[in-house]
């Protein structure tokens, strides 16, 4: 039941596929017929018009004659001079263009979909229902015998067979004698010999499974005959067997197993099969039976890794080579390999080369990887080299595959870092000659190689920027990843040795650069030099220096960019940016970096800065460039990361450990965070397409520094509990933990206005708590020292000079109002005096007597007085009448 299940499934697909094939013969023949009417449609027009520039003359001399006789009737005199002078421009076309049809409404993609598909059922649905009922008609006959037990098994079968058989010559007479059915041609005799094909295939699996008349072996071929027999019909009756066939073949392995795992035979198989397939798809020409290919071959590949043992590497390797030569290399290239192409080719094209890119990865990435995790041994290394072979021999073929240069040197790098993992050994760099052994050796002798391939080819093929690519950066990439993998006790033997070949490699470039014709491969040269006299200073310097390198980098690129006005694409420099951005924004929590320093000096405080100057002076070559915007915003991201870790570092000797800030790291914090963010918004304003971008940043930045703010009210407040400020008036703690903030919550409050209007007021509140908290705070701290918590108590010196004070500013903040005319800084001011009115009256006269009492009440009246009559000043001065 399991194989007639199976048999069904594959019926099922062939129906499918079947449609799909109707499905584009019927687009295909909708195209033409819409063709066709859009044709006729503008033949109509032409002639309407020709006809109607015909008739103009005619009808203008019949009007003329009307008017000179004098026995027209009056509704012939009452018309108008119809004549193109007197006509408006819309008049004209009205008359001129041809009636038009109303249009119909055009229906969606899926109401067209279900239309085609409606209408391929109605032309041939007695075709398929007759293939289908065949097929099943032959099981049912073979089930029906078995279980009713009316004939001996091998005359069942025998009578099954005759009857596939009888379907199948059936289909070739009717295909022979050329006999026209309604529809396509083929259909009929592809649905008999599709009916038969499956009966036979049936019959087989029942022999096997059902009456073990066959072994394994002898099931196995006669199922990979008959699948391969109805795909070689398939070249005669069309696309409808070809996928029988290819589906039946592929899938054989999977009814008939001999439980033996041999890979050979399993690989072998599979190729003929894959043969057999490709001929068909190739002489059908249909291109989605080479999906079908692809997708049954790569299955049996990757389930090959299954299989795979240490005597198979070399299986495994050369069924992949075979399969890239046999399904990318020869469909392109021809059987002999002769159809060569050398123009060159845009970056964008480069990339678009489908299916031939998906192709080699499905081959390579699954050989790679399990070349990574498995023990690299020799079988690998060849493969892996041969692997680059073939690639770089494909790229001399055919100029469309250039970007595989790429691709080869991944694999080289993969290449050394599994050699690297396998060969590790403590005693490995005892020998002065390690350089030259293993992953170190082998790293050397490839990167070596690809810069000479490159640099050969790219002098032949001078427009083949890949080449030039490949050439100039294949010794950095590979001895880059050398210094990565090296430990540092042993760089100082293979330092010599490196930076010789970089330097080498360099001065070859900056030769080359010299005396060459395009600029891309100037160009190409000149950052290449630079990339290795980089690497080489780099390795002289702590891990910091890699970072100070790359940023070099980007400076001497964007120089070259401007000095040669090449017209490079922007997303290589926005690559190495991110990837600096990203590794300057992990180094402060990396561990190895805790100790680090640069001349003398804490990495942090050489580093960011320097990056920062780079970063800057990188941009003023983009003068009107989307990418100056870029590396302005990278140099922002750097002082923002300076000001966060140096700042904290230099306070507590440690970078921020967000979940155990201490109260001045959670000030400083709270201060630079929002510093930042107000900086980010103003540049948001300049900032043109990534404004959003800085919007968002700058306003994540706000609300962290909220956060931090609003901690420290609640939980670190100095007014409730015992925290040192700061001996100082004024220029202690609390100058940054209220005072600060107010000032730039009221630049916040500016930014975001234009923004959102509606949270300013809000933002300003805000700011006037901070303003209210520093002032009350500075005025404690001076009468209570470095600790103010309120628990220590009051005395009336202090409480006088809050009202003091306070009346003042009140007092300054009216008149701030009137200069200004604005109606809110004065009802504030109004406000403050009020409340200082208020605490007067209540707090601070509250335990006075006598005479001071009295004196105070007087003092607080002419003061009072003497406001109003110089508000009332300066109210006539602003608004005289």
């Amino acid at each position: 039941m399991d194989d007639l299940v199976g048999l069904a499934v594959i019926v099922i697909l062939v129906v499918v596929a079947g449609a799909i094939c109707g499905l584009i013969a019927l687009v295909q023949l909708n195209g033409l017929k819409q063709e066709v009417a859009v044709l006729r449609a503008k033949i109509t027009h032409l002639q309407t018009h020709k006809s109607i520039s015909q008739s103009e003359p005619q009808s203008e001399a019949s009007t003329a004659q009307a008017a000179l006789s004098r026995s027209e009737p009056i509704a012939h005199k009452a018309q108008p001079n119809l004549t193109p002078q007197n006509l408006s421009p819309p008049v004209i076309n009205q008359l001129s263009a041809p009636p038009k049809k109303a249009k119909p409404a055009e229906a969606s993609a899926i109401e067209l979909l279900f239309n085609k598909l409606r209408a391929g059922f109605e032309e041939n649905w007695m075709t398929w229902i007759g293939a289908i009922a065949l097929a099943f008609g032959g099981i049912f006959l073979a089930k029906y015998s078995l279980e009713a037990g009316l004939l001996s098994p091998v005359m069942r079968l025998s009578l099954g067979g005759l009857f596939g058989l009888g379907l199948i010559a059936a289909a070739a007479y009717l295909h022979h004698k050329r006999i026209v059915f309604e529809g396509f041609n083929n259909y009929i005799p592809a649905a008999l010999a599709s009916g038969g094909f499956i009966t036979c295939f049936a019959l087989t699996l029942l022999a096997y499974s059902s009456y073990d008349m066959l072994s394994p072996t002898v099931a196995f071929f006669a199922l990979a005959i008959i699948a391969i027999s109805a795909s070689a019909m398939a070249l005669r009756l069309g696309p409808l067997l070809a996928v029988l066939g290819i589906i039946g073949a592929y899938s054989v392995p999977i009814w008939v197993s001999t439980g033996s795992g041999n890979l050979f035979a399993l690989f072998m198989y599979v190729g003929f099969v894959s043969l057999s397939a490709a001929l068909v798809a190739h002489k059908v020409q249909r291109a989605w039976l080479w999906y079908l290919l692809w997708a049954g071959h790569i299955g049996w590949y990757l389930v090959g890794f299954t299989l795979l043992k240490i005597n198979t590497v070399w299986l495994m390797g050369a069924f992949a080579l075979l399969s890239i030569i046999g399904l990318i290399a020869i469909p392109r290239l021809g059987l002999k390999l002769n159809v060569i192409e050398h123009r060159p080719h845009s970056l964008k094209r480069l990339i678009k080369v489908l299916p031939d890119h998906a192709l080699l990865l499905a081959f390579m990435a699954p050989l790679i990887f399990t070349m990574l995790i498995s023990h690299f041994d020799m079988q690998w290394q060849t493969i892996g080299v041969l692997c680059i072979v073939l690639v770089l021999f494909l790229v001399l073929k055919n100029s469309r595959w250039d970007i595989w240069q790429g691709v080869a040197l991944v694999i080289s790098t993969l290449l050394v870092i599994g050699a690297q993992r396998t060969h590790l050994s403590p005693n490995l760099f005892d020998d002065a000659l390690f350089i030259f052994k293993n992953e170190y050796g082998l790293g050397l002798l490839l990167g070596l190689l690809l810069t000479a391939f490159g640099l050969y080819y790219g002098k032949k093929q001078i427009k083949r920027l890949a080449f030039h690519i490949s050439g100039a950066f294949s010794v950095f990439v590979m001895i880059a990843t050398l210094y990565t993998l090296i430990p540092n006790s042993a760089l100082s033997t293979a330092y010599p040795l490196w930076a010789v070949v970089l330097f080498v490699v360099a001065a070859i470039l900056i030769k080359l650069a010299q005396h060459n014709t395009t600029l891309f491969q100037r160009f190409t040269y000149w950052v290449g030099a630079n990339a290795n006299i980089t690497l080489a200073i780099t390795m002289l310097l702590s891990d910091s220096g890699l970072t100070i390198a790359l940023a070099v980098q980007v400076l001497l690129i964007s120089v070259l960019i401007k000095r040669y006005s090449v017209p490079m694409p922007h997303w290589p420099i926005k690559a190495l940016v991110a990837a600096l951005l990203l590794r300057l924004t992990l180094s402060p929590w990396t561990p190895s970096y805790d100790a680090l320093t640069v001349f003398g000096l804490h990495w942090s405080i050489v580093v960011y800065p320097l990056c920062i100057a780079l970063f800057f002076a990188a941009a003023k070559c983009f003068d009107s460039s989307k990418l100056k915007i870029w590396l302005e915003g990278a140099a922002l991201h750097c002082l923002a990361l300076f000001i966060t870790t140096e700042t904290s570092y230099q306070l507590v000797g440690h970078y921020p450990q967000f979940d155990s800030l201490n109260f001045y790291e959670q000030i400083l914090l709270t201060c630079n965070w929002l510093a930042l963010g107000c900086v980010y918004l103003h540049r948001a304003k300049l900032a043109g397409t990534l404004a959003k971008l800085y919007q968002v940043a700058g306003f994540a930045l706000v609300g962290l520094a909220g956060l931090f703010a609003i901690k420290t009210l609640l939980d670190d407040n100095p007014l409730f509990e015992s925290l040192y400020i700061g001996e100082l008036p004024i220029f202690n703690w609390l100058l940054l933990l209220w005072l600060v903030p107010a000032g730039l919550t009221l630049w916040l409050a500016k930014l975001v206005k234009p923004i959102n209007a509606k949270a300013t007021p809000f933002i300003l509140a805000v700011a006037g708590g901070f303003i209210l908290l520093a002032i009350n705070s500075f005025i404690r701290q001076y009468w209570q020292g470095p600790y103010i918590y309120l628990s220590k108590g009051t005395s009336n010196a202090e409480l006088y000079s809050y009202s003091v004070i306070w009346l003042v500013m009140g007092a300054g903040t009216v008149i701030f109002g009137h200069l200004k005319n604005q109606l809110l800084i004065q009802k504030i001011g109004l406000g403050l005096l009020a409340a200082v009115i208020v605490k007067v009256f209540l707090i601070d006269m509250a335990n006075l007597e006598g005479l001071l009492k009295a004196l105070s009440f007087i003092g607080l009246g002419l003061s009072l007085v003497g406001l109003s009559w110089l508000f009332q000043k300066l109210r006539s001065r602003v608004n005289p009448v």
